[in-house]
């Protein structure tokens, strides 16, 4: 084997253990603020809004180990990269720079790990996890490095997103044309990222 491809191999290994980690972080971080303020759905989060990115975060925060607290407006870049994040097949996403979006909220984990998150889009959607898994280094795209959870109504935990036939299914947003939107499904699934090759 190259040193590139040793070096590509090495990095997959080390997402997948990144992501599996950070999302039982946010799992165990969501169960205990559940534990003190009761059941997400109960939580009233107002929808699309930055009021409720901060909700969620007030709730959410003494249960995490945060390095960095970003806020609502990470002006100074230290959460999230100052550009707008690619899609596996190349195209700027078209969600705008998230440094500046003020309808979420970011932090970065102790693990390395930068998260954020925003309220619900609609009734059932009650938060979107992002996760990148080595902050705000590179690659900086979807599938890559950057993958999506959600908290649904009835699941009582965070899901990555690919499973659902209807959002972002991971056998088409999980390969080189897709968005990539989808790949936490397949990487938790398969502990590998072969999709990439």
């Amino acid at each position: 084997m190259t040193i590139p491809n040793l070096l590509q191999k090495n990095f997959e290994r080390q997402t997948v253990s990144k992501l599996r980690q950070t999302q039982s972080i946010i799992a165990q971080a969501i169960r205990m603020a559940e534990e003190e303020y009761g059941d997400v759905s109960g939580w009233e989060l107002p929808i699309r809004s930055s009021t409720a990115a901060t909700e969620i975060a007030d709730k959410l925060k003494p249960f995490l180990k945060i390095t960095t607290d970003c806020g609502i407006t990470d002006t100074k870049a230290a959460c999230v990269v100052n550009k707008q994040y690619k899609q596996l097949n190349g195209n700027l996403h078209g969600g705008g720079n998230y440094t500046t979006r003020t309808d979420c909220y970011k932090i970065a984990l102790l693990n390395g790990s930068s998260i954020w998150w925003k309220g619900p889009d609609e009734a059932t959607r009650f938060i979107t996890f992002w996760i990148d898994v080595n902050g705000k280094y590179l690659p900086n795209t979807y599938g890559k490095d950057l993958f999506v959870f959600v908290y649904e109504a009835g699941t009582n935990s965070i899901k990555p997103l690919g499973a659902d036939k209807n959002d972002n299914y991971w056998q088409s947003s999980c390969k080189k044309t897709g968005n990539g939107w989808g790949c936490a499904y397949y990487v938790l699934q398969n502990q590998d990222m072969n999709y990439l090759h």
